[in-house]
C-alpha cells in the first residue's frame, strides 16, 4: 500500500518477488536496500529508500533495489485479489469518445479535455497523488505511459519463463492478445482525456523469452523469430538482458542489446511454478513487470479482463497498494485496494480519474 512505493512500483496481490534481489521476509515490510546490478525489489520489499508496507498475509518484507534507479517495493496482499463495491459505470472509456480526436487536439486545432473528477472519486485521487504516486512519477522515467509515448502506442514484453512446464500453445499463440486486452482495459479507460494520443488502445508484442539454460526444450512452441535468452539473476532466475531492457535504459538507448532498440523490452510478464517464499500471495507487480505462478495465469487466460494482472499492471503506472490506508476511498472502489470492487475485473471510476490525473501530471513534467 503506501508503504510499499518510491524507488518504483509498489507490489501487490502477491508476495513481491525478483531476480537477482536479495528479499528477506519479515511480518511487516521494511525499507529496501541497494544492491548494484541486482533486478527489482525482493519479497514484499520496498525500493531503495523507500517506505515500509504492511502487507497482508505475511507479505512485505525488504528487498534490493537496483543501483541507478531500479527495482520498486512490492507489498504483497493475500490470495486472489476479491472485490468490493461495485463501481456504477466504471471502468470502460472513461471520458473518452474516438482517441482519435486527441490528436487533433494535441496538434492546436481543438481543445483537450482536463475535466476535473467527479466528488465521489476526488478526494481519493488527490490523497493518492500526494502520498506516493507523485513522487513516483518524479523520480523515476520506467512506467507504462513513459514506455508508450516512447514506443509511439505500444509495449514490448519479455517472458521470464521460471516454470518447470512446457510453454502451451494456447500460450505462445495467444499470449499478446491477452496481454494486449488487460492492458488495453487501462488504455482505454484513459481514452483521449488530455489528448492522449492512444486511448482506443495501443499495441503489444513480445520481443523475447528467457529460460534457464539447458531448458531451452520448454520454448518449443513459441515464434522461432523472437530471441530466447538463457541468462539468469542471482537467484538462478531466468534473465531478460539488462542491456534490452527500460527498466535499466530509462533512455530507451539500447546499443548493446542483440538485434539492437527493435528487440528492447519495457515489460516483463514473469512465471513460476510458484512464487517465492510461500505465504499464499497470487502475484507482484511494479514498474519493471509482473510476477505469477503460471497456474494462476493459465486458469485466466481467456478471461475478457482480469483483477489479478491488471491490478499489477496499475502498478507500473506508478500506483500504489492501499494496505493501511487511512484516507479516502473512491465510490465504487479501485483495482489498487484488494477487495474493494464487488468484483468487477477491470479499473473502476477511480482508477480511471487517478490514471487521468496521472496523465496530467506526466505531460507537464515530461513535456508532452
Amino acid at each position: 500500500m503506501a508503504g510499499a512505493q518510491s524507488g518504483g512500483a509498489s507490489g501487490s496481490v502477491g508476495s513481491g518477488g525478483n531476480g537477482g534481489a536479495a528479499g528477506s521476509r519479515s511480518a511487516a515490510g521494511g525499507g529496501g536496500q541497494a544492491s548494484a546490478g541486482s533486478s527489482p525489489g525482493g519479497l514484499g520489499g520496498t525500493a531503495a529508500g523507500g517506505r515500509a508496507g504492511a502487507g497482508t498475509a505475511g507479505a512485505t518484507g525488504s528487498g534490493a533495489g537496483q543501483a541507478g534507479g531500479a527495482a520498486g517495493g512490492r507489498g504483497g496482499t493475500a490470495g486472489a485479489g476479491a472485490g468490493g463495491a461495485a463501481s456504477a459505470g466504471a471502468g470502460g472509456s472513461g471520458g473518452a469518445g474516438a482517441a482519435a480526436g486527441a490528436g487533433a487536439g494535441a496538434s492546436g486545432s481543438g481543445a483537450c479535455d482536463w475535466s476535473s473528477p467527479p466528488a465521489n472519486v476526488a478526494a481519493w485521487v488527490n490523497e493518492s497523488w500526494n502520498s506516493q504516486l507523485s513522487n513516483n512519477i518524479k523520480t523515476r522515467k520506467d512506467w507504462n505511459l513513459d514506455h508508450v509515448m516512447l514506443n509511439k502506442g505500444s509495449l514490448n514484453l519479455c517472458v521470464r519463463w521460471g516454470a518447470t512446464s512446457a510453454v502451451p500453445a494456447t500460450v505462445s499463440m495467444n499470449l499478446t492478445a491477452t496481454i494486449e486486452r488487460w492492458f488495453n482495459d487501462w488504455f482505454k479507460a484513459l481514452g483521449s482525456y488530455g489528448c492522449f494520443p492512444y486511448g482506443n488502445g495501443i499495441s503489444v508484442k513480445v520481443t523475447g523469452w528467457a529460460v534457464k539454460p539447458g531448458q531451452k526444450a520448454l520454448l518449443s512452441g513459441v515464434d522461432s523469430t523472437i530471441p530466447v535468452y538463457t541468462e539468469v539473476d542471482g537467484d538462478g532466475e531466468p534473465k531478460c538482458p539488462d542491456a534490452c531492457s527500460s527498466f535499466v535504459h530509462w533512455d530507451h538507448q539500447f546499443a548493446s542489446c542483440p538485434g539492437g532498440a527493435a528487440n528492447h523490452s519495457d515489460y516483463w510478464l514473469w512465471f513460476d511454478d510458484d512464487l517465492p517464499g510461500g505465504g499464499g500471495a497470487a502475484a507482484v507487480g511494479g514498474d519493471w513487470g509482473l510476477r505469477m505462478p503460471v497456474k494462476t495465469f493459465l486458469d485466466h487466460f481467456a478471461d475478457p479482463s482480469f483483477l489479478i494482472c491488471e491490478h499489477e499492471m496499475g502498478h507500473g503506472f506508478g500506483f500504489q497498494d492501499y494496505y493501511d490506508w487511512t484516507g479516502s476511498t473512491p465510490a465504487g472502489g479501485s483495482l489498487m485496494i484488494v477487495g474493494s470492487t464487488a468484483g468487477k475485473q477491470s479499473p473502476t471510476v477511480g482508477d480511471t480519474w487517478l490514471l487521468r490525473r496521472t496523465w496530467k501530471e506526466m505531460t507537464a513534467a515530461r513535456g508532452w
